[in-house]
């Protein structure tokens, strides 16, 4: 029996997944596409197919209450893969790109982005495909690597930028340098051949470019034996998923399960080394700021990771963490889903948006650069101006 055939067609994934919650569409559910995948003969795939496999998050919360103990968006991710060889080179993507250039807000949103910094990224990186972007120049990283950090290689540690640190938002890059600075009393070596972790091809399904995204991160970090620290959620999960990734190989595999054996979760690592880490006294005035941690779906359903964020904040002095009433909730953002998907990802965020005012926040923060970017995005839409920092950006601010 294969995997989509176990499902015991319970429902309790239609109770946490946030697509379904905003379209109330039963295909929509985990259940629903399971049975569609399952029942369809693969030759007769359609486009109204390609796009219920699109309207999915792959945010995991379906696997976390799973009875059967599945893996609901492994299963869509190679489902799209098998679209992408069945109907020729991208077919799932080219059915995103056609959502895309059919919105036109959308459209807008993309050329109003700094081009210029786009120009910049390089060829492999995910956010070409995350902004609906051609092929890059392939100019160097933004963040300064340099011999010095190829050939750091006694350095304690290693920083996996990722694509959004490493060359649109470098005050995350410098605040992670900073901040793994003061805990390990050295610079964090950097290596200049890492790339896109890969996930936002894995998630449309090219499977073929992630496990090349793979190999050269995993080659990337060769040169230096110790741990790896990544500033982004998103990124940290995928990463750890390459062993899964490159299970036909098994000469990589075994590279793969060293390579994730020395990865590190970005709070986590600093709870870990908070008595290396020294905050100022809050401001003269004496106010103290409420501030909301918004839990990333990859750590909080794949791997559990909710307090050392929290505790983090809460060493910070002038702020109050909260708690939003009915718990976390998924910004929408789902790589290229909000792309795909721009009013089902915004009715997702704004749920999210709604519950954040009514804590009185007036900081956001996370860590993950996607639900980063949804929240910058989504929060001045809803007409709440609430500042939105990455937790490393925060940490560093308010140091010694």
């Amino acid at each position: 029996m294969t995997n989509e055939n176990k499902c015991a067609k319970c429902g309790a994934c239609s109770v946490v997944c946030p697509v379904y919650q905003a379209s109330g569409r039963e295909s929509m559910t985990a259940r629903g596409k399971l049975h569609l995948i399952s029942r369809l003969d693969p030759g007769r795939a359609s486009r109204l197919y390609a796009e219920i496999l699109s309207k999915c998050l792959l945010c995991g919360a379906c696997s976390a209450v799973c009875s059967r103990q599945l893996d609901p968006p492994a299963i869509f991710a190679a489902a799209r893969h098998h679209l992408n060889r069945k109907a020729g080179e991208h077919r799932f993507l080219r059915s995103l790109t056609c959502e895309i250039l059919g919105n036109e807000k959308m459209l807008q949103k993309i050329a109003g982005i700094n081009r210029r910094a786009l120009d910049a990224l390089p060829e492999a990186s995910g956010l070409r495909l995350r902004f609906g972007l051609g092929p890059g120049t392939g100019l160097a990283a933004s963040i300064e690597v340099g011999a010095g950090a190829q050939a750091a290689t006694d350095s304690p540690l290693n920083y996996f930028t990722g694509c959004y640190a490493g060359h649109l938002n470098l005050d995350i890059a410098k605040a992670t340098k900073l901040l793994a600075q003061k805990a390990t009393a050295s610079a964090p070596a950097i290596s200049a051949a890492q790339c896109c972790c890969g996930l936002p091809a894995h998630s449309a399904g090219d499977l073929t470019t992630a496990r090349a995204l793979a190999k050269k991160n995993i080659a990337a970090f060769a040169f230096n034996p110790n741990p790896i620290l990544t500033s982004c959620a998103s990124c940290y999960s995928h990463l750890l998923s390459y062993p899964h990734l490159l299970a036909d190989d098994p000469r990589w595999q075994k590279k793969a399960q060293d390579f994730t054996g020395r990865l590190l979760e970005f709070s986590s690592f600093f709870q870990q080394k908070k008595d290396s880490l020294f905050f100022r006294p809050p401001g003269s005035d004496g106010a103290d700021n409420k501030i909301y941690y918004h839990d990333p779906c990859h750590l909080r359903f794949q791997h559990k990771i909710t307090e050392p964020p929290r505790q983090l904040l809460r060493r910070l002095p002038g702020f109050i963490p909260v708690e939003p009433e009915h718990g976390a909730t998924c910004c929408g953002q789902g790589g290229l889903f909000h792309l795909a998907q721009p009013e089902l990802s915004a009715t997702i965020s704004d749920k999210l948006i709604t519950g954040i005012q009514h804590t009185n926040a007036s900081v956001v923060t996370t860590t993950c650069t996607g639900c980063l970017l949804q929240l910058s995005r989504e929060a001045p839409r809803n007409n709440y101006p609430v500042a939105v920092k990455h937790l490393a950006v925060l940490l560093a601010e308010n140091l010694t």
